[in-house]
């Protein structure tokens, strides 16, 4: 447990949100296929690094897809109103499962099992409720093996959406473009057990590999998939700059996309404000990064567990830095500097991507080491296989947007 050096810690209580379309209709059972894979698109960019080469196949994707176990996974949707099909392809391109949803149910999760570190992929839906009446529903999540598309577990009752981050459900109110959303749940990654429930008392705010973040009316603190305590926000160490009477600490930004190991922190106190953020192991609450107030961190997921933070350091306020975060027992490894024009894109096959005005550049996250700018090749990757190739968006000849299969350093 992090000490508290004797002093008392203040919650924050700051309410987390987010949004997203209703789930849709009655269940529909995954399909095994055997999809050939589409003809690479002919496309007027050169890619950008670590990727190389010509397209190697187009991905029958409409958004961009996630990367889990061999498998990307996306959506597929034709005109508005058609069923959308959530499929799987695996390295080759070829497609191996579907499975139909409502055109709604665009949602979906690539979880973390903590038993064997597998990634379920976590589809919703709808199922009749035949307790509510003739029209009822009820919405269910699901979790499925990326690899062969059997089910692992569920359907489990879901009060809404998947707003995140891990697996955190809630409804969305109002119309779809709302932030206000209905009491929220945390399920296990493992099972698709209630881990927390805002119904019972604690809103959970942050859920990675069945630990979540929940928050009290007084209590900040992280439990596990039994619901046990693993720290309390009066564990943690206060950052000796904000060593003053009423300091409180609550909830920080999330993560950018999906879910990770470590938790940023707002400090605040009522004569100044914000006085800074500080990045947390999930599972302990030791304390890894203390930043500064002046702007707010970025944190991706590095994968491993591994976290990568995008964020200004107290002792050079004014600066970015890019820092990884690879264990609670080890010191944050600082990466490289991140301009002030410079926002973080995307991190894919260990490849931080930085949007400038009008360019891009790269930086390894595994050895800090700095790729050159470039403006004529195509935007970044949205997702790549462990040693597959990688997903981009692209623009064809004809001027479509389309998804296509490019080859990495790592491609066998």
């Amino acid at each position: 447990m992090p000490s508290n050096a004797g002093r008392a810690v203040v919650l924050a209580v700051t309410l987390l949100v987010g949004a997203c379309a209703p789930p849709g209709t009655e269940d529909a059972a995954v399909r095994l296929v055997d999809g050939p894979a589409l003809p690479p698109p002919e496309v007027s960019v050169s890619p950008p690094p670590p990727l190389r080469g010509e397209p190697l196949w187009t991905a029958p994707f409409t958004s961009e897809p996630k990367a889990a176990g061999s498998m990307f996974i996306g959506v597929a949707q034709g005109s508005a109103g058609e069923r959308l099909r959530f499929l799987a392809v695996d390295a080759e391109g070829r497609t191996r499962w579907a499975a139909e949803r409502d055109p709604e149910c665009t949602g979906f999760a690539i979880a973390h099992d903590p038993r064997d570190g597998s990634e379920p992929v976590v589809l919703l839906d709808k199922e009749k409720d035949p307790e509510g009446g003739l029209l009822a529903t009820v919405t269910t999540a699901s979790a499925f093996d990326p690899d062969d598309g059997g089910r692992v577990w569920g359907p489990v009752d879901v009060p809404g959406t998947l707003v995140g981050p891990g697996l955190i459900f809630a409804a969305v109110q109002g119309s779809v473009m709302s932030h206000r959303t209905g009491p929220k749940v945390a399920l296990d990654p493992a099972t698709g057990s209630v881990i927390a429930d805002e119904e019972r008392g604690e809103t959970p705010l942050h859920e990675y590999r069945g630990m979540v973040l929940t928050r009290s009316a007084d209590t900040l603190r992280t439990i596990d998939s039994t619901g046990g305590t693993l720290w309390e926000h009066t564990d943690l160490e206060i950052p000796p700059l904000w060593e003053e009477p009423g300091v409180r600490v609550g909830p920080g930004p999330r993560p950018t996309d999906g879910t990770t190991a470590a938790v940023a922190l707002e400090w605040t106190s009522e004569a100044e404000g914000i006085l800074g953020y500080s990045v947390h192991d999930l599972a302990t609450g030791h304390l890894l990064l203390t930043l500064a107030e002046s702007r707010n961190p970025v944190l991706l997921d590095a994968g491993r567990g591994r976290t990568v933070v995008v964020a200004a350091p107290v002792d050079e306020p004014e600066s970015r830095y890019a820092f990884r975060l690879d264990d609670a027992r080890e010191a944050p490894v600082r990466l490289g500097r991140v301009g002030d024009d410079e926002r973080p894109r995307a991190l894919v096959a260990s490849t931080l991507y930085l949007a400038g005005e009008g360019s891009y550049r790269t930086l390894d996250v595994r050895t800090g080491a700095t790729g050159e700018e470039w403006r004529d090749a195509g935007e970044p990757p949205v997702a790549a296989l462990e040693d597959g190739p990688a997903i981009m968006g692209v623009k064809t000849t004809d001027r479509t947007r389309v998804f296509t299969a490019l080859a990495t350093d790592r491609t066998r």
